[in-house]
């Protein structure tokens, strides 16, 4: 092989030093640093935006919902209280499952919490 064909493969004939390619790819990984850190900071932001949107939709549907269930059980009082003809009797009819369902939780819960802990 001749010296021509041995020089072309070697990097000593690249005018740019080592400190300068260096210093070039510092600036390019800053430059694309840079880039990705705002592209970050976007999507974050767009994120939340829709997580705080998603909050406000699910609340105001459950606020919805509770409202619903309110006037549900208002009318149902009502209609009893024309059937019967006694509205505080209706009333005690409206909440009666819920009283019920608030013993039966109490219960449960002082067996849960009166259980004896087993300690080493």
């Amino acid at each position: 092989m001749s010296e021509q064909a041995v020089g072309k493969g070697r990097s000593d004939d690249d005018p740019r030093n080592t400190a300068v390619l260096i210093l070039a790819a510092i600036r390019e990984a800053h430059a694309h640093l840079s880039k990705l850190l705002r592209l970050a900071r976007t999507e974050i932001r767009g994120n939340l935006h829709a997580l705080a949107a998603l909050v406000l939709l699910f609340g105001g549907a459950l606020l919805l919902t509770g409202a619903s269930l309110v006037l549900l059980l208002i009318a149902l009082r009502d209609a009893l209280a024309v059937l019967i003809g006694n509205d505080t009797l209706a009333a005690l009819i409206v909440a009666l499952p819920f009283v019920i369902a608030a013993v039966v939780l109490l219960v449960w819960a002082q067996r849960v919490w009166s259980r004896p802990s087993v300690e080493d």
